[in-house]
């Protein structure tokens, strides 16, 4: 890593932009929080610090060991020796405190520069009480300790400024950090989403082929012998199933006539007035005809012919079923209509099996192309969503490498590029 150091210490190509690789910015950044700069800056300051002290003793002493003059009167004297004793005391506390610590770091001056800007605070404070009967008697000595504490508050803005300016190089460290930690998330879900996509493309065009190659068969399927055999079948299928529904319709037209008596004889046979023997016959003529068994219809309709007079239907409307009974049993009407029925039925059947199994592939082909499609729908669908998240995602990795490079810019005080290849593989 000496390139990241001669990088960081700035050998060569001042001011020309740094690139840096995504995975050697940690690095780059610990090389800048090691940085010794603040180490010598605060080595300066503690130095100035130390004579300040020096400076600040000698002229305590000087104060402390200075000689009134004689002739100042009593009430003076005793209020200026007073306060000479309590600034001493508060000029000895603070020489005290400005012995810097011996450790070097952030936190250490932070302390020391708080305990000091306290101290300093308070010994203001007490000067400026005393000061006006201390230099009453001692002028020179408290203009000496006066300028001693203007050159400790001057060291103390350095401090505080050389303290805010590494706090701030610190957090642009951290924050550039979390930027880098965050990128290189990004930028693997940024690889795992364009690596989905492409799949997902790929099996979007395969799907794609395949069912351009099943709608190619069920169009030849279509055309073919065979296909053409299963219309045929459809076709007939659906004229019988017309005729079927014709042959129910003849059924009830030829029953219609006979309800209302089958309602009675019914009504009759249940409470017992009546002692049918084709009772079952009945309800089934009123509910299923077309189910009637050949051999059943004729009797039943003897029967319902015997008992027309016991149904106290009026004249006229028994006449009529009765001639339509007479009918039904000479003609035997309902007998043919329900064996055409049946006949159908087995037709119909016949023609349903027929189809089933020359529909077979054409059926699979249906099949496998709804399924088909529904693959295309969803992968669709799953590759616009991917494709979102990965604009998004591109959007903030976008970002967040603008904002580190604007972070690192500060911290090196030039332009820096990040290249996403350097120190891969």
């Amino acid at each position: 890593m000496k390139w990241l150091k001669d990088i960081f210490r700035g050998k060569g190509a001042e001011g020309k932009t740094i690139v840096l690789g995504l995975s050697d910015i940690n690095s780059w950044l610990e090389e800048k929080s090691k940085n010794s700069e603040f180490e010598k800056s605060l080595q300066d300051i503690y130095g100035r610090m130390e004579e300040g002290a020096a400076d600040l003793g000698r002229d305590v002493t000087a104060l402390r060991s200075a000689e009134p003059d004689k002739s100042t009167p009593p009430k003076l004297l005793r209020a200026g020796l007073a306060a000479r004793g309590e600034v001493v005391k508060q000029m000895e506390s603070l020489a005290e405190k400005l012995m810097p610590p011996r450790q070097k770091d952030i936190e250490s001056a932070s302390e020391h520069h708080w305990t000091l800007v306290k101290g300093l605070e308070r010994t203001v404070t007490t000067f400026a009480r005393a000061k006006s009967y201390a230099a009453a008697l001692f002028p020179k000595n408290v203009e000496s300790i006066n300028s001693d504490l203007t050159k400790i508050s001057r060291l103390l803005v350095d401090l505080e400024g050389e303290i805010g300016k590494r706090r701030k190089e610190l957090e642009e460290i951290w924050y550039s950090r979390e930027l880098v930690a965050r990128l290189d998330e990004e930028r693997s879900s940024i690889d795992a989403l364009q690596g989905k996509v492409k799949e997902d493309e790929e099996g979007l065009a395969e799907l794609s082929a395949s069912l351009a190659r099943l709608e190619a068969d069920q169009k030849r399927l279509a055309t073919s012998e065979q296909g053409k055999r299963t219309e045929d079948l459809k076709k007939s299928l659906d004229q019988k199933r017309q005729e079927l529904s014709q042959a129910k319709a003849e059924v009830a037209d030829l029953i219609a006539p006979l309800t209302k008596a089958l309602g009675r004889i019914m009504k009759q046979g249940s409470s017992d007035r009546l002692n049918l023997q084709h009772e079952a016959v009945f309800e089934q003529l009123r509910t299923g005809p077309s189910q009637v068994p050949d051999s059943e219809i004729a009797g039943s309709l003897e029967e319902l012919k015997a008992n027309l007079a016991a149904l106290g239907l009026k004249d006229r409307k028994k006449e009529k079923i009765l001639d339509h009974i007479d009918l039904l049993i000479k003609r035997r009407s309902l007998q043919n209509a329900r064996s055409r029925h049946a006949r159908l039925e087995e037709k119909i059947q016949e023609l349903e099996m027929r189809l089933a199994e020359s529909s077979c592939e054409a059926l699979h082909l249906k099949d496998a192309l709804s399924q088909a499609r529904k693959g295309i729908r969803s992968l669709e669908m799953g590759l616009d969503r991917s494709r979102q998240d990965l604009a998004a995602l591109e959007e903030r990795a976008t970002q967040d490498d603008s904002e580190l490079k604007e972070r690192l810019g500060k911290l090196a005080e030039r332009p820096v590029e990040i290249d996403p290849f350097r120190g891969k593989g």
